[in-house]
């Protein structure tokens, strides 16, 4: 076998929720991989995390972690707003880095990460990892085979209880417009690049946003605080391969529907449904083309999962652990399998665009 991949985790704390959940049983469900080193914010914290998820070393600088000869790769998995720091602390070192979404808290940050990679000749990956998702592949492919024919038109629905009216100390940040992390931003990002991903690109789109909620009820402080972000996103507009294309994506919702896809064409229908947004997984599909008189569901072939069947029923581990085997193979046999920091890059400008057509009210064209 190939020598495992040594990773070092940057944000793989025991208190990290995230990458707790989702990167370390990823890494360690994969024989590719290694768990050798994880940072965080003190010593403590660092010593106790290495214990508890057999590394064997913990760190409380990230430059030690990034450095160091028994890591061969970087994971950032922390808030939004250190990401910059982290990449431009890895660069030195060469190693290859695997980034959470959004790269940047801004498009700038975003484009000179990637500019620093570029020129060092860095592989990356971007966690957005709904690309990697069995369902959202066999979508992919299902429509590049014709299966509802030509595409006539696709519409996005993505509601969520959070980044309404409640969140708690450790989110409060999602709501502060400056932090780079908020509906638009990390729903939006994820739900907006999985559905670009699967139908195609947007040529030209209109978009709105409003802010119903102007206070946030910090449940675990008992305080309220400022709300400055969106909660209503709408965006219309034509893709280049000329289907209309509708998104709404909505925070703070009661009897939330997660998400709903409807891919309409001139020969068939595809739906596809998320009990969360689209990244989690638990994807259930439905489709019907010229040979179905209605609706049917689609079964995602064995062959669209390439990680452990032991993951299968841990969605958000399993999309994750998709996205470690692909770029697994891209460092090891020179393949290109994983959405990486250009990737990445044109989701914040498609962000952007939105951004700018809900502040201006003029149609986007890209």
């Amino acid at each position: 076998m190939t020598k495992k991949i040594k990773v070092g985790i940057i944000g793989g704390s025991v208190n990290n929720g995230w990458a707790n959940s989702t990167h370390i049983p990823a890494v360690q469900h994969l024989e590719e991989y290694e768990l050798t080193a994880v940072a965080t914010s003190n010593k403590e914290s660092a010593t106790k995390s290495a214990e508890a998820f057999k590394a064997t070393h913990g760190f409380d600088q990230i430059e030690e972690l990034v450095q160091h000869p028994d890591v061969d790769m970087v994971v950032v998995s922390i808030n939004v707003k250190e990401h910059y720091h982290a990449v431009k602390a890895s660069i030195p070192s060469g190693k290859p880095i695997y980034s959470e979404w959004p790269l940047g808290s801004t498009t700038e940050e975003a484009i000179e990460m990637q500019q620093w990679v570029a020129e060092h000749q860095i592989p990356t990956a971007i966690g957005l990892q709904a690309r990697q998702a069995p369902a959202i592949k066999y979508v992919k492919d299902l429509l590049k085979e014709g299966y509802v024919g030509k595409v006539l038109s696709a519409q996005l629905r993505v509601s969520m209880e959070g980044m309404g009216g409640t969140a708690d100390q450790s989110t409060a940040y999602l709501f502060d417009r400056t932090s780079g992390g908020n509906l638009l931003t990390i729903v939006g990002g994820h739900n907006i690049d999985a559905f670009t991903y699967m139908v195609g690109d947007f040529a030209e789109l209109s978009a709105t946003t409003a802010q119903q909620y102007t206070q946030v009820a910090l449940v675990d402080t008992q305080q309220m605080i400022e709300k400055t972000t969106d909660d209503q996103i709408l965006v219309t507009g034509k893709l280049k391969n000329g289907a209309a294309a509708s998104i709404h994506i909505q925070g703070g919702v009661k009897h939330q529907k997660g998400v709903t896809l409807e891919i309409f064409g001139d020969q068939g229908t595809i739906v596809l449904y998320a009990p969360k947004t689209i990244q989690f997984g638990a994807h259930e599909l439905l489709g019907a083309n010229s040979a179905d008189a209605e609706l049917q569901e689609l079964t995602v072939p064995d062959d669209y999962y390439s990680v452990p069947d032991s993951l299968r029923d841990d969605t958000p581990v399993l999309n994750i652990a998709q996205v470690y085997r692909a770029f697994a193979q891209d460092l090891q046999e020179g393949t290109s399998l994983t959405s990486n920091f250009a990737d990445a890059v044109k989701v914040h400008q498609l962000i952007d665009a939105i951004q700018k057509s809900a502040q201006t009210g003029e149609r986007q064209y890209l």
